[in-house]
């Protein structure tokens, strides 16, 4: 790659610069589109992602059984499950005890609910908007997230949420960038 430079007299005077020195300043100044999976970089200028969310969205006819899944593009921090809940009717709606569990890499979380979920009823998935990556970074989750049936979770969503009524899901962890409380993916369980 050459730079080039416009001198005095009008004389034009230009460099050859390799295209690593090129790359390796794109990269360590925060290089945009270059950054993340979709260019195949993983090491610790990529963004991590959410990928999938099994189930997604608006879906219907779910086993009462069934695990809920969430894969992302990169490995996970520690702790991040605790930004994973499970509503019964909608995001205000009481939280349904479940367990979860990282795969060994921790870029899946497969949760169960410990009991059967009612037939015939709508839940909740919300995912944290504050989740960090293994690298300390926030988690991007708009690009697959929305088309996979999310939508953000606002404050107006959640419900009383005053000093009567504290929540804890609007802490550091829940809160995105974006002023959401992270993202919401709601399903209907089986007829019986």
């Amino acid at each position: 790659m050459a730079f080039c430079e416009l001198r005095k007299g009008m004389t034009i005077r230009c460099r050859l610069v390799p295209l690593v020195v090129v790359l390796l300043a794109t990269a360590a100044c925060g290089g945009g589109s270059m950054n993340g999976p979709a260019m195949g970089m993983t090491g610790p200028s990529a963004t991590t992602s959410l990928l999938s969310v099994t189930p997604r969205g608006n879906a219907s006819g779910v086993a009462q059984n069934a695990a809920m899944m969430f894969q992302f593009s990169g490995p996970m921090g520690a702790g991040m499950e605790q930004f994973f809940d499970l509503h019964m009717g909608d995001i205000g709606g009481p939280v349904v005890p479940m367990t979860c569990a990282w795969s060994t890499d921790r870029t899946t979380l497969t949760c169960t609910p410990n009991a059967p979920l009612n037939p015939e009823t709508q839940y909740v998935m919300h995912i944290g908007g504050g989740m960090q990556d293994a690298n300390g970074r926030p988690v991007e989750m708009e690009q697959y997230g929305m088309p996979m049936g999310g939508q953000w979770a606002t404050q107006g969503m959640m419900g009383a949420t005053d000093a009567a009524m504290p929540w804890n899901m609007m802490g550091p962890g829940w809160r995105h960038s974006n002023g959401s409380f992270g993202m919401v993916f709601s399903f209907f369980t089986v007829s019986q």
